[in-house]
């Protein structure tokens, strides 16, 4: 990452609060689900557990579809889909702006949504910005700022190659990842972070029970082992165990739906794509 002067850190920091401010409509409106799924977070865990994501999959993504962001994600991550994306740190994260093109502001963000944002993506046409910006909430543990950065970094990249509609600005809250499924940029994005954490061999590893056998594959209930394995890959690539974090019961929730998300939609490209 170009070293950068303190007074450019805090103008990229003022653009970025400045952008939080400008959209509260739009935010308020394009998320409202999301933003009422934060109050109610074991509802939308009982909606995640239910929830076929091969069907979902399927309506939302084709196999070639998935197999140019796999493709297009190996020149950025040379092991992807073959290890896991390891714990960066944020500067890091600034190098891979450099290279594709946008800016990423990392840093801790309380205001009125506190921890429910993970992070944002905006475009050059929110209006306040030279370039595409990436906004990362760092008040996170590392793993959840290293999602949230990968989840963001598949919109800038998925708006070329699969040509989806524009938006101004997509906003990740740590809740609703049910509707995110039937949303076709969020439902990118978040398939870009499940191969991330989870490449095929370790998919293969934790999902080796056949799913419920039919005409066409299933992934719905996700078995006690399979969870148990996202667990300990979880620990050992991560050091992340949700049960010793110290954060609130409620946050722990939306954390709980997070993992069982992304493992749900991994699971779902094994049984469907056989990626």
């Amino acid at each position: 990452m170009v070293p950068s002067t303190p007074s450019r850190d805090r103008s990229s920091d003022l653009k970025v609060r400045q952008l939080l401010r400008r959209l509260p409509g739009e935010r308020q409106i394009a998320n409202a689900r999301k933003i009422a799924a934060l109050r109610k977070p074991a509802n939308d865990l009982r909606r995640l557990l239910k929830r076929d994501y091969v069907r979902s999959l399927r309506r939302g993504l084709g196999y070639g579809q998935v197999r140019r962001l796999v493709e297009r994600f190996s020149l950025i991550f040379p092991a992807f889909n073959t290890r896991s994306i390891s714990i960066m740190p944020t500067a890091s994260f600034g190098t891979i702006a450099a290279k594709l093109g946008f800016t990423v502001r990392a840093l801790p963000f309380g205001g009125s949504d506190g921890l429910a944002l993970r992070g944002f993506y905006a475009h050059r046409s929110a209006g306040v910005l030279k370039d595409p910006l990436i906004f990362v909430n760092t008040a996170h543990p590392p793993v959840v700022a290293l999602t949230s950065f990968v989840h963001e970094l598949g919109h800038h990249v998925s708006r070329d190659i699969l040509q989806l509609k524009p938006s101004r600005a997509h906003f990740y809250f740590d809740a609703g990842y049910a509707d995110q499924l039937t949303e076709p940029s969020e439902l990118v994005a978040d398939v870009v972070v499940s191969f991330a954490g989870y490449p095929e061999k370790v998919a293969r590893k934790i999902f080796a029970t056949p799913w419920d056998w039919g005409l066409v594959a299933r992934a719905a209930h996700l078995s006690d082992n399979a969870f148990a394995e996202v667990q300990r890959h979880l620990k050992q690539a991560y050091g992340f165990d949700l049960y010793l974090e110290h954060v609130p019961a409620e946050q722990r929730l939306q954390y709980l739906g997070g993992i069982i998300h992304y493992a749900k939609l991994r699971w779902a490209l094994l049984a469907e794509y056989d990626l």
